[in-house]
């Protein structure tokens, strides 16, 4: 897997930088990020990414529907129960990660406040046939490496911002960052992933005419800004994030990413007015 070879080149730069630039107890210190940095990507990358997003867990009292919904869906596809997340996000977006034999379905908090429980039920169908087919944990590779790079990016602005305390010495480091960072993890994301892992789940969503057909119900609840795939109006979501906290700039990261529902929710339904 391409996401594999990611990794790994990764893991492999970090080895190199350490023995090149580092000598002592930072050696050491260095080899211990390294080691924990390969064990996530590998056992982690479920837990990694709900930090990323800021996920919370959901009560079934909090959520009923969406708890009944997952139950039934999963019960239908014959897979493990899902644990239920959500998360505060600009985008409708949802995820479902997998990893140490268990699965999680991640909505955004509006898209659960939006939806009913008929269109809460297409979405988790749509989210656990990607089990089904056991093409998640690739998607969750991708996702968790993304979001580290974010993460690390933020922690360095942050400690230099602490060190240099001018008013928009932050802000301007932050525009600096996401103009040189945004192409390298597009394209880290589109060589690990691609078209073709978007069209294989819609391939397979097609073997479900009656859920499929449903799901596209959900499209007039789902908003994007009209050309969200435009290279302007995505720089423009991006920027307006710099002026706040670095959780709101990870997630954000994440959600203006390519996500299968624009590969598969080609019909926009327009509000009434």
């Amino acid at each position: 897997m391409r996401i594999n070879l990611i990794l790994i080149i990764f893991a492999g730069l970090g080895l190199l930088m350490t023995s090149l630039f580092t000598a002592g107890i930072w050696t050491s210190i260095f080899l211990s990020f390294i080691v924990i940095f390969l064990i996530i990507s590998m056992i982690y990358t479920d837990s990694a990414i709900l930090f990323f997003l800021g996920a919370r867990g959901l009560k079934r009292a909090d959520e009923a529907k969406f708890h009944h919904a997952s139950a039934q869906e999963a019960y239908k596809l014959a897979v493990p129960a899902p644990r239920l997340y959500f998360y505060n996000g600009t985008l409708d977006r949802a995820f479902v990660l997998q990893g140490r034999g268990e699965i999680s379905l991640v909505l955004s908090k509006d898209l659960l406040e939006n939806c009913n429980l008929e269109e809460i039920s297409a979405i988790c169908f749509a989210l656990l046939l990607q089990v089904k087919k056991n093409v998640v944990k690739k998607r969750n590779k991708t996702l968790f490496l993304i979001g580290l790079i974010s993460w690390m990016s933020s922690a360095v602005i942050e400690i230099l911002s602490k060190l240099f305390r001018h008013k928009n010495f932050k802000l301007s480091l932050n525009w600096i960052i996401a103009y040189l960072l945004r192409p390298w993890l597009e394209m880290i994301y589109k060589i690990s992933i691609g078209e073709k892992y978007f069209q294989k789940i819609k391939k397979s969503l097609s073997e479900y005419p009656a859920e499929a057909s449903q799901l596209m119900r959900v499209a007039g609840k789902i908003y994007r800004p009209d050309e969200l795939d435009s290279f302007s109006s995505k720089k423009i979501w991006e920027y307006s994030s710099l002026g706040k906290n670095a959780n709101f700039q990870r997630i954000i990261s994440i959600e203006l990413l390519p996500h299968e529902w624009d590969f598969i929710l080609k019909t926009e339904t327009k509000p009434s007015v």
